[in-house]
């Protein structure tokens, strides 16, 4: 692949983020605005055209799923040598484990599960509703505080200079001291830990931190106004004396606040540092503009504007529905899912945002009642994968763990070959059971002599199951929502309490708040239904401020997305789609590009439904561009009418 083809379908500013000369870029990507694949193609094209080496490129993401997907779309992109992309603290284990290697220190058990070590830690049990409410501020404040790489003696002045105002501030040191206390009791350490660790070897040992940035001499950081104090100091570290810094993200959904995250990055990266290059992507190519409108009057009204514009033609309005009470707005939503295509929901392109958990079962509960299955993680509490890997981490060796790993798929190979026998397990179960027994393989070929504890330490900082998900219906917090997309979302429980959260008590505090209404409100594609209740837990509620003054109409004045048509309509529908999608791989495969990032599946959906007949209907439907578009519409038309 030429590095010129991979600027074929970006408009004018995605493209100057992709070929600008600069080394040191801060590109401010809004919601939709095509952030991964400017990322991508960044790097892709500054490989392909000599200007950087792929074995010396570092891409910092915030998940593992990131990572997996930036690693994906570089190989359909024609880059050949394996580019370092993980997360954070992925990264920071692999260089931690080469140095304590390299310097005969032993290698620690790495654990993520910081409730329940910090709950041994205090001699704390669940608890009553009060107990567990004052548990979560501590905790929230000890994430505050080791985000920052702060201990016990340190904690309380930084907290006061800072202007933070929680009620268990004096009981922070106290939990500190006894968290630290027991990692050491365990042997083990967390998350944070490793990034502590890492800083404290690159500030202690300058040849090592030389040889560090000299490996890593490109740094990338997607998502870059998640970045807490203490990844902040981790940038700095690595980018110091090269300035090869390519920074992605929006402090319009910098959203974990409450995590220790400081958007000022992005938000003063001109004072930060000094002669960036600053590139903004306000064209959102994802949202129609109704949806881009809701999501713009939520930070307009914080005094947080974003200025985002869609590139999508005019669609339904965002709808707006007021239910009596909780149970029946879940009710509601529930019908409303049940009326959508059903192999909508079995694609999993319908979603449900609430901003608590609470909510959301509501809504759990209203779906499962109709019958509609609810997509779940594969490591969700109670699945197959999730209790075979627990079996998996109490191995004692590495030759017990390899025994698992070969009964486990040799189970699966067995079921599969009389499958149809009666008492076999379900489809799901036994491709759960070879899922596991494949991702045991894959880390003993990573670590040939890794045991159980090697295997929770490897867990939880890689992300073995990608994204493999059970099909349904999606039932996601707000927080959880955080760079997905679908085709139809419900936002439910949009009122005072619930957004902002009743917890959000400073003006900093109910800023968030906004921005998180707005990731959400930004996540759908086509269709976005806004509800909330008049009386919640048998009080009354108030509309959410956030939406004030908001125009839109009752949800009965639109019909639901995709009914189920008669059966030649649909029948009909099914052939230009498959029509498209064929030419799509066509066209997909001679730029060397996946179908799905050549063209969007919510984009070809678009085209089928609006059947554009020149360049300018179709970058209409779908913001491609007027030259990509012009260069398309030939392919297109003839997919459209069965030419072959």
């Amino acid at each position: 692949m030429e590095p010129a083809d991979l600027l074929v379908d970006l408009d004018d500013d995605q493209r100057r983020a992709v070929v600008t000369e600069s080394r040191l870029v801060a590109v401010i990507a809004g919601a939709g605005s095509g952030k991964t694949r400017v990322l991508t193609r960044r790097i892709a094209h500054r490989v392909l055209s000599g200007t950087a080496e792929a074995s010396h490129t570092l891409a910092l993401t915030f998940t593992r799923e990131a990572a997996g997907e930036l690693r994906r779309r570089l190989g359909a992109s024609g880059v050949r040598e394996r580019v370092e992309a993980g997360t954070f603290h992925s990264v920071a284990l692999g260089l931690l484990r080469r140095r304590w290697m390299d310097t005969n220190r032993p290698v620690p058990t790495v654990v993520d599960d910081r409730v329940r070590l910090l709950r041994a830690a205090r001699g704390q049990g669940e608890g009553s509703g009060a107990e567990r409410a004052s548990a979560s501020a501590v905790l929230e404040e000890v994430n505050w505080a080791l985000a920052r790489g702060l201990g016990p003696n340190d904690y309380q002045r930084a907290a006061r200079t800072a202007g933070r105002r929680s009620r268990v501030m004096s009981r922070v040191p106290d939990a500190l001291e006894a968290y630290a206390a027991e990692k050491r009791r365990r042997g083990v350490v967390d998350l944070d830990d490793l990034l502590t660790m890492l800083v404290r070897e690159l500030e202690g040992d300058r040849s090592y931190a030389e040889a560090t940035r000299w490996r890593f001499r490109h740094l990338l950081v997607d998502e870059a106004q998640d970045l807490n104090p203490l990844q902040h100091r981790l940038v700095d570290l690595l980018r110091d004396g090269v300035d090869d810094l390519f920074l992605v993200g929006d402090p319009s959904q910098a959203i974990y606040g409450f995590n220790g995250t400081d958007p000022s990055l992005l938000v003063d990266v001109s004072d930060r540092f000094p002669g960036v290059e600053v590139i903004r992507l306000p064209v959102n190519h994802r949202s129609t503009p109704q949806i881009v409108a809701a999501g713009n009057h939520v930070l307009d009204g914080s005094g947080q504007g974003a200025g985002l514009v869609s590139a999508r033609s005019d669609a339904r309005p965002v709808a707006m529905r007021v239910l009596p009470d909780e149970a029946a707005e879940a009710a509601a939503v529930a019908g409303a899912v049940a009326a959508c295509d059903p192999d909508m929901i079995r694609r999993g392109e319908v979603a449900v945002l609430a901003r608590t958990h609470q909510v959301a079962g509501g809504v759990i509960e209203a779906l499962e009642a109709r019958g509609l299955r609810i997509r779940r993680r594969a490591l969700a509490s109670g699945s197959v994968e999730r209790r075979l890997l627990d079996q998996a981490q109490r191995c004692s060796s590495a030759s017990v763990l390899r025994s698992l790993a070969h009964d486990l798929l040799d189970d699966f190979d067995g079921e599969r070959e009389g499958a149809g026998d009666q008492g076999r397990r379900s489809t799901d179960e036994r491709e759960a059971t070879a899922r596991v027994g494949e991702v045991l393989v894959d880390f003993l070929r990573e670590q040939p002599h890794g045991d159980g504890t090697a295997l929770r330490s490897w867990m939880a900082t890689v992300d073995p199951f990608g994204v493999r998900d059970v099909a349904g219906v999606e039932v996601l917090t707000f927080h959880a929502s955080k760079g997905r997309e679908w085709p139809v979302v419900f936002v439910v429980g949009v009122e005072k309490g619930l957004s902002p959260h009743r917890a959000a008590t400073t003006t900093a505090a109910v800023a968030e708040e906004a921005r998180l209404l707005y990731v959400a409100l930004t996540r759908a594609t086509e269709l976005c239904s806004v509800s909330r209740a008049e009386r919640r837990g048998g009080y009354r509620r108030q509309p959410s401020p956030f939406l004030d003054g908001f125009v839109s109409v009752e949800a009965e004045a639109a019909a639901p997305p995709s009914l189920r048509p008669v059966d030649g309509t649909r029948r009909r529908e099914r052939e230009v789609m498959a029509r498209l999608e064929r030419w799509r791989e066509t066209a997909a495969r001679r730029i060397g590009v996946l179908p799905s990032e050549f063209c969007s599946d919510a984009a070809l959906r678009r085209i089928a439904d609006s059947a554009p007949r020149d360049a300018a209907a179709l970058d209409r439907a779908t913001g491609l561009g007027a030259m990509t578009s012009e260069r398309l519409i030939a392919g297109v038309t003839a997919a459209l009418d069965g030419v072959d």
